[in-house]
């Protein structure tokens, strides 16, 4: 008999952090030859299995914030330094306004149009900055910070934490089967961290931050969905 906790998991195909999000990608937003553009739609988006942290690339300038004390632009820029380091791209993500905006039947001009102004829809933007999350999401598109789109309600049932490197969740294949999750990929996030602490010569952050991570992780999906257990998969 299969292990439910770690059916869905795939090696990482994409070099882009996604959230820990359960819903499915529709449409990525791209700065492309100095405008944004849609990068891909449809399927093609849904498929793409980047590694997933909290706020997607916004999990690393919280941490900075919070245990390194960094002003937001500093965590901005050593976010940014350490992904291109590591040669790990930068992403955040909006929603679909729980139906509000049809992404499936507009045009590539129309999607472009909502994504770079709508700036709601990631909860854990929210949970880390409040009311000031929005301001913090326009921030990252103004830096060009590549957009993810997802669609639909919250409908997960569990959350993991997975432990192997490489390794992520499947989401569009879950949210098919009825089985969405969130789940985040804490042993490629340690690896950001190690990356971080050596840019700010803190050789304790990677474990400092690392357990902040693992932390607010069960605190987010029990403040979003009620979820009290996170399983980790090794």
């Amino acid at each position: 008999m299969s292990n439910p906790a770690k059916e869905f998991f795939v090696p990482q195909n994409s070099e882009f952090p996604r959230c820990v999000d359960g819903r499915m990608a529709i449409a990525i937003i791209a700065w492309l030859n100095g405008l944004w553009r849609v990068e891909k739609k449809g399927a093609e988006a849904a498929k793409e299995n980047g590694p997933q942290f909290l706020g997607a690339s916004l999990l690393f300038v919280k941490v900075l914030q919070e245990i390194a004390t960094k002003s937001l632009d500093e965590a901005f820029d050593l976010v940014e330094e350490a992904s291109r380091n590591l040669g790990w791209g930068l992403q955040i993500h909006i929603d679909d306004h729980h139906g509000k905006h049809d992404f499936a039947n507009m045009t590539d001009e129309e999607i472009v149009e909502i994504a770079t102004r709508y700036d709601e829809g990631c909860g854990f933007a929210k949970f880390a900055w409040g009311d000031q999350g929005s301001e913090v999401v326009a921030k990252a598109k103004s830096r060009h910070w590549r957009i993810q789109v997802l669609v639909d309600e919250h409908k997960e049932t569990r959350a993991t934490m997975n432990n192997v490197v490489g390794q992520t969740f499947n989401t569009a294949d879950a949210v098919k089967s009825n089985s969405a999750a969130f789940n985040t990929d804490a042993a490629t996030a340690e690896e950001i961290f190690i990356e971080l602490g050596r840019l700010i010569g803190d050789d304790k952050f990677a474990e400092k931050a690392s357990e902040w991570n693992s932390k607010t992780f069960g605190v987010v999906v029990k403040t979003l969905k009620g979820i009290k257990t996170v399983v980790e998969v090794n």
